[in-house]
């Protein structure tokens, strides 16, 4: 009993010393703690900051002029009967660089717009290449890469009636001819006016300034307006957060920033990201002779940059299309748009519909920011 009682005391004493210690380090754990969390909300805070100054550069002074001029763009290739231009494509991916060449076809306005583009490049005796057809009301996308060949569908009538809200299932008395259509809807036809829709949904620009035309660009005495393009902040939580568990309807503002200021703080930027892009447009003809995307590790992706040093092309892009060659309103053949697909293809119309109506929600969101921002509030 008295060998049972001396253990019981044993550790009885031996709890109690335990305890003390506990309460004698117990400030100095939560004090540690406490600076842990502080150093980690820092680092959060700080990798915050360094993302927002990547994607939101205080050289790149937006104006909506920029917008507006884009916006002439997309209109003036609206409006073109036809348009055929040849094209170099370079980009930089991973230490990687991709050479690429290819050619542009459009004829038609408006829903009666036939496209093709194609582009092909080749790394270590490996070719890839991506067809993006408009014919017959269907839009079609053909990619060949070293896993294989895919094939994607695009209903086109089907996605502007749902985009209408419209309940009938097949065009009668010339409806798709007549139908009215948002620009944004114009936009997902296919070609360069869906290239530079998605540029003015994503980014905003700076003012277009002249410029004399880089001499690669064959275009001689005439200038070319520049413009830089930054991420609208909307849109770049849309690209980098998922919205796939939020109904459209539930897409704001409050919800698309509280999401990419989350992301911001998480860790670095991927590094396929686009940090900005520039655009020269023909300063006559208003085509886009040039769109180059910068990576993050791209020079030219600094915010200690003056913004006209900006203006120069990237020695690294991230990707770069380069159009010469370019004939305006010069008769093209039906023939050379007729497509047949050699594998069956994947129907994507209800994955585009869903992309188009967050598009739409997101830029819905950018619109209410812009108007609550106003000073006197929204004009009439």
């Amino acid at each position: 009993m008295k060998h049972i009682l001396r253990h019981l005391t044993t550790a009885i004493i031996g709890l109690g010393a335990l305890a003390a210690l506990f309460m004698v380090v117990q400030p100095a754990i939560n004090r540690s703690r406490t600076q842990s969390a502080r150093e980690e909300q820092q680092a959060a805070d700080q990798q915050e900051q360094d993302n927002l100054r990547r994607v939101l550069p205080r050289n790149v002074v937006v104006n909506p002029d920029g917008d507006r001029q884009l916006l002439l763009a997309i209109a003036r290739l609206e409006q073109r009967d036809n348009v055929k231009a040849s094209l170099i494509h370079e980009a930089h991916v991973e230490g990687l660089r991709l050479d690429g060449r290819g050619d542009y076809l459009q004829r038609g306005r408006g829903t009666r717009r036939k496209v093709r583009w194609l582009l092909e490049s080749q790394h270590q005796g490996v070719r890839s290449s991506i067809l993006q057809t408009v014919y017959d009301n269907e839009l079609f996308i053909e990619r060949h890469t070293a896993s294989g060949k895919r094939i994607e569908k695009v209903d086109l009538w089907d996605l502007r009636r749902q985009s209408q809200g419209d309940s009938s299932s097949d065009p009668n008395g010339g409806a798709l001819a007549t139908m009215p259509i948002s620009p944004q809807l114009t936009g997902s036809f296919g070609g360069l006016p869906m290239l530079l829709e998605s540029l003015r949904t994503h980014f905003e620009f700076t003012a277009p300034g002249a410029f004399r035309a880089p001499e690669s660009l064959g275009l001689g005495p005439q200038p070319v307006l520049g413009m830089i393009g930054r991420w609208r902040a909307e849109s770049l939580a849309g690209v980098l957060t998922d919205l796939s568990d939020t109904p459209a309807d539930d897409i704001t503002s409050a919800v698309l920033l509280q999401r990419l200021q989350e992301r911001m703080a998480k860790g670095p930027l991927p590094s396929r990201l686009p940090m900005n892009v520039m655009v020269l447009l023909g300063q006559n003809d208003l085509f886009p002779y040039l769109i180059e995307f910068r990576s993050i590790e791209d020079p030219l992706s600094s915010d200690e940059l003056e913004p006209q040093a900006l203006f120069q092309l990237s020695r690294q892009p991230l990707a770069r299309l380069q159009f010469h060659d370019v004939v305006f309103d010069e008769e093209i053949g039906t023939i050379q748009f007729i497509y047949e697909p050699q594998a069956e293809p994947v129907d994507v119309t209800e994955q585009y519909v869903e992309r188009m109506q967050r598009r739409e929600a997101v830029q819905l969101a950018q619109q209410q920011r812009r108007v609550a921002s106003e000073p006197d509030g929204p004009t009439r």
